[in-house]
């Protein structure tokens, strides 16, 4: 077989490609039905994305297993393990790999594959493969050349251009103290909140809010991650506030370095490790090191200079801000972790190093204990008591609005174009057949500029005019004015589904491999529809709609006694005195 495979950063349809003749084209980004029917029928052979062969989470059990194997041989005079904090930035192109191997392994051996340009799949299969791997084109797809830059700033708002900007050029806020007036530090005790984005923030937000007699210092290591309407007991802080020069771990840091290169060679022992190793993926391992240290530092100096009794992290899964809950963890100081969305598929292969995890409810419990394997004893059901939804009596066959929750497609190399083309269309045809409007609600890390030109590029005239973009916070208001909600794996159909609306999830262009689609719809999270024709039926499936009570699924509060018996350590001495 003569095999195409089509790079994310190309088109199917556009390019020399094109016009010759395959037995197969594996498209390595991701699409939707219509796309790739469309493809199949202009190729005149099987137009299907790679994605169609992950094995969902049991890929990531191989993650975990490949992060264990390197744990407890790069520690630092903290105590932090390095190997696993570092790992947390290969894990998805460990997960691929296991997808380019298996794909590898189905081709005969006189399969030829061609593809559209180089970069890490060329390399992968070449590597696998050998010499029955071509190149199309020469265009360099890595992450330095100027024109991915180009393209990625027209996919972002400029605030997050910025973040992107700091985050490459000054990870060890070398320029950014200087602009970060120093703090002085707070007079009572503290809950210490880290946070590196804006959802973070107003999780954590929102369990301080729970306790009002509490204070709270929330400390962002980024500026998406500052919250300037606060509740009146958070302060907000910069971690580069917090930082030095730097000077005084430059012996630790070369110490493990060498380290890292002992360590480097017996790990590839492990398949995927030498692999990286051979891609130089593993090359920017001393840079993130350096980073990784100078922010280690700086949340050092928030716990010596700050009065924290306790630590509360709505996102390990950042290693920047699943820093703090080591440091406390090795200090005596409870660590509490929770997570700012519906539920956290790295779960799935990391390990989470706080005193308790607090699930919002039912569901997201099962999902860590049953789905992710975490000791059941770890879990605990607690959600913010005041972002409890607001119970009001709403009309909703008079609701105005169908909205869709858009998100950031293009980080998990899905093509939005191909999404937004399944969806837009009927959803705009649905609304005017409904006498309602069309919202596309963005995520924070969305651009409203690009998406406005994207929309106006698919939808007809008649259709825009009944179509709006919003952005910022998700607000009660929308959510009570919204007849319908549809989305693919936005949290916000958990929003939905504890105020009664109808919302639906597109399952056919599921991105994601962590089973979130299924785990919502085990919990009665929303309708799945299984390819985009089932959105004209759902006037009918609205009219059919018995919303399960779900409510207690999804959200139990925790009471401001039992948050304060965590930050007090309770947890943590309840479990030495059982064993």
């Amino acid at each position: 077989m003569k095999i195409l495979l089509v790079h994310p950063d190309d088109s199917p349809a556009r390019g020399r490609w094109f016009h010759q003749r395959w037995d197969q084209v594996i498209d390595l980004g991701k699409a939707g039905c219509d796309s790739y029917t469309h493809w199949t029928r202009q190729f005149g052979c099987p137009v299907i994305p790679l994605d169609s062969l992950r094995i969902g989470v049991q890929e990531c059990r191989r993650v975990r297993e490949i992060f264990q194997s390197g744990c407890g041989r790069l520690l630092d005079s903290c105590g932090l393990d390095w190997w696993e904090l570092t790992a947390m930035f290969f894990h998805e192109e460990i997960e691929l790999l296991g997808t380019l191997g298996r794909f590898a392994d189905q081709l005969g051996t006189d399969d030829q594959l061609l593809l559209t340009r180089p970069g890490f799949y060329a390399d992968v299969l070449r590597f696998l493969l050998g010499d029955r791997v071509h190149l199309l084109s020469s265009r360099s797809c890595t992450k330095s050349s100027g024109l991915h830059y180009l393209r990625a700033a027209a996919k972002f708002p400029l605030a997050q251009l910025a973040e992107i900007f700091w985050d490459k050029y000054d990870g060890c806020y070398s320029l950014r103290r200087h602009f970060s007036a120093n703090r002085q530090p707070s007079h009572n005790p503290v809950v210490l909140l880290p946070s590196a984005y804006i959802n973070v923030s107003r999780m954590a937000i929102a369990y301080a809010r729970t306790v009002p007699e509490l204070d709270f210092l929330l400390v962002a290591t980024r500026r998406s991650g500052w919250l300037a309407d606060a509740s009146t007991n958070v302060t907000v802080a910069n971690l580069a506030s917090y930082t030095t020069d730097g000077r005084d771990t430059s012996g630790e840091y070369e110490d493990l370095l060498q380290k890292w290169q002992i360590y480097r060679a017996e790990l590839e022992s492990v398949p995927e490790i030498s692999l990286l190793r051979h891609l130089r993926c593993l090359d920017s391992f001393p840079k993130l090191l350096r980073q990784g240290l100078a922010i280690r530092d700086a949340w050092r100096r928030v716990l010596e200079t700050e009065p924290v009794k306790a630590v509360l992290c709505a996102d390990d899964s950042n290693p920047y801000t699943h820093i703090p809950v080591l440091l406390a963890r090795n200090r005596g100081i409870p660590a509490i972790a929770c997570h700012h969305g519906a539920l956290d598929g790295a779960h799935l292969f990391k390990r989470s190093h706080a005193d308790v995890i607090l699930a919002k409810g039912k569901m997201e419990q099962d999902y860590l204990v049953r789905v992710c394997g975490v000791p059941n004893v770890n879990v605990e059901i607690g959600a913010p008591a005041d972002w409890s939804p607001t119970c009001v009596r709403r009309d909703g066959d008079s609701a105005p609005f169908i909205t869709f929750f858009s998100e950031p497609y293009e980080v998990a190399s899905a093509r939005t174009d191909e999404f937004y083309r399944d969806l837009l269309p009927r959803l705009a045809d649905l609304a005017l057949k409904a006498g309602r409007k069309l919202v596309v609600k963005l995520h924070p890390f969305e651009s409203r500029r690009e998406r406005q030109r994207l929309i106006n590029r698919i939808l007809t005239a008649e259709q825009q005019q009944i179509a709006t973009v919003v952005s910022g916070a998700l607000s009660e208001d929308l959510l009570q004015r919204t007849w319908a909600g549809i989305t693919v794996l936005s949290t916000a159909a958990s929003e939905c589904a504890v105020r009664g609306i109808p919302s639906f999830l597109c399952g056919w262009l599921e991105y994601s491999h962590y089973g979130y689609i299924e785990q919502f719809e085990r919990f009665g999270v929303g309708q799945v529809l299984r390819s985009p024709v089932e959105i004209a039926e759902i006037p009918q499936l609205i009219r059919r709609y018995r919303q399960p009570e779900v409510s207690s699924n999804l959200w139990q509060p925790v009471t401001s006694a039992r948050l304060q018996e965590l930050f007090s350590g309770a947890r943590k001495y309840h479990h030495a005195f059982a064993s």
